[in-house]
């Protein structure tokens, strides 16, 4: 019986620690932001250009 209990508290402390493994880091943050940043700069300069040329 306690072995049964030690195996179930087991798998819930895997369990949480799976979750914590998923969260975003810092640092894919700040890349992702960028990334946004460059592409709304890319569009708004194709779109000026494209208003100049028509």
């Amino acid at each position: 019986m306690s072995a049964n209990r030690r195996d179930r508290r087991k798998n819930k402390n895997r369990k949480k620690t799976k979750y914590k493994k998923d969260t975003i880091s810092k640092k894919d943050k700040i890349y992702g932001i960028l990334a946004l940043v460059i592409l709304f700069f890319a569009a708004l300069f194709a779109a000026i250009s494209f208003a100049f040329m028509a």
